[in-house]
């Protein structure tokens, strides 16, 4: 199964995984509510893929979340440069 990355706010493509099988805990999933499942991930069972709304890391800055003091979190370092 392939599961897409895209940024919601400018539409880039951020990434593709490639997976055996989608575990919700080890993706983030199961910490969304229903609603914001509907909102974030769609499901193409006949393309077996998996379509994730994101933000890439220039959108992250340019609507002021980069700074993760603020937001009350560590700084992550991430080889990968997005967050889901």
């Amino acid at each position: 199964m392939r599961i897409f990355y895209t940024c919601e706010y400018c539409g880039d493509h951020i990434d593709t995984l490639e997976v055996d099988a989608v575990d919700e805990a080890k993706f983030g999933f199961d910490c969304l509510t229903d609603q914001e499942r509907q909102d974030i991930i769609k499901t193409d069972i006949a393309q077996n893929a998996i379509y994730v709304k994101s933000l890439c890391d220039n959108c992250i800055t340019v609507i002021g979340l980069d700074d993760t003091l603020s937001l009350g979190m560590p700084t992550i370092a991430n080889p990968k440069g997005y967050i889901h």
